[in-house]
């Protein structure tokens, strides 16, 4: 992979588009939109319990040269210990610093593995579509 990314030379959309799943939205008008000579931006959104699946697509986005936005704070303890879900105002916050992150993305991405979407994912995936984010999904959505 050569300094794709190098000032004054182009970005090489096509590769990193052959990478991404299909976009699947209830929005067809969603339109990728992203200046042409700068990386495209994904946020990636999905359960927390599929943290092994945040890091593996966080490290092949990022090889094919696109910035990647993902959640940052993840334990592994079993959920009544995790801080994020016995406390309300940090499980808020990260809530409304995630959607933040979908505002700077040119679209999102949601590993829904095995199908799987909770309801915080869900949320993400609504407040994309309202605010015309183009949405895709690791595995189909049926």
């Amino acid at each position: 992979m050569a300094n794709r990314l190098q000032k004054g030379k182009r970005f090489r959309r096509d590769e990193a588009e052959a990478l991404l799943p299909q976009v699947h939205t209830s929005h067809p008008e969603a339109e990728i939109v992203a200046a042409p000579d700068m990386p495209r931006i994904v946020c990636l959104c999905g359960s927390t319990r599929f943290v092994e699946n945040f890091n593996d697509w966080r490290k092949k986005l990022t090889h094919a040269g696109i910035i990647v936005l993902s959640i940052e704070i993840v334990t592994t303890q079993a959920r009544h210990e995790d801080p994020q879900h016995n406390n309300g105002e940090l499980k808020a916050m990260l809530d409304e610093l995630h959607k933040r992150k979908i505002d700077l993305a040119d679209e999102i991405m949601v590993l829904n593995v095995g199908g799987y979407i909770g309801d915080s994912t869900r949320a993400e995936i609504e407040y994309a579509e309202a605010n015309g984010k183009p949405v895709r999904y690791l595995e189909n959505i049926g």
